[in-house]
């Protein structure tokens, strides 16, 4: 949940409480106004553990994403590597045809990360090719790591530059 959203409910709660202590004694006022407080703590704990459970799913279903892969056989992990390589080039090229960037700076900053972006998917590739002759041993301890470690790079600089370009 947003912190504005949370702030705004805080805040009508709080606005609820004031109106609520019209004609009476400093005591009931004050009970009011507390109980106002208590629950706009409430509202924004649950919130917060909202946000954090969100979280916490997000994380735990890229954990079990990569496990899964960690633990798949060998020519079933290097079919979805490719087609992963695949997607990330296609959603790179498509979002370096639409990205605009303004000012000299942003346009040397989306040139380095073309040139990252080059490197990640180079050593991805390297290691599917490397992955084709590797015995079961060398895959599970040198190849697999290699290639998830360049896929993900690849996936974090598209969505950090996505952030950056592709959402104008």
């Amino acid at each position: 949940m947003s912190r504005a959203l949370v702030t705004f409910m805080v805040l009508i709660v709080l606005a609820l409480a004031m109106t609520a202590c019209g004609d009476k004694t400093p005591a009931e006022k004050a009970k009011a106004a507390g109980e106002a407080v208590g629950d706009a703590a409430k509202t924004t704990g649950d919130a917060v553990s909202d946000a954090a459970t969100t979280t916490g799913e997000a994380v735990g279903n890229a954990v079990q994403a990569t496990g899964e892969f960690l633990n798949q056989p060998k020519d079933a992990a290097v079919k979805a590597a490719q087609e992963r390589v695949a997607e990330i080039e296609q959603n790179w090229r498509a979002l370096l045809a639409k990205a605009e960037p303004t000012t000299d700076k942003a346009k040397v900053e989306l040139q380095d990360a073309d040139r990252q972006m080059a490197d990640a998917l180079a050593t991805a590739k390297a290691k599917l090719v490397e992955a084709k002759d590797a015995n079961d041993e060398n895959w599970q301890q040198n190849v697999k790591p290699a290639l998830e470690a360049a896929l993900q790079k690849s996936q974090r600089l598209y969505e950090d530059v996505y952030a950056r370009f592709g959402s104008r």
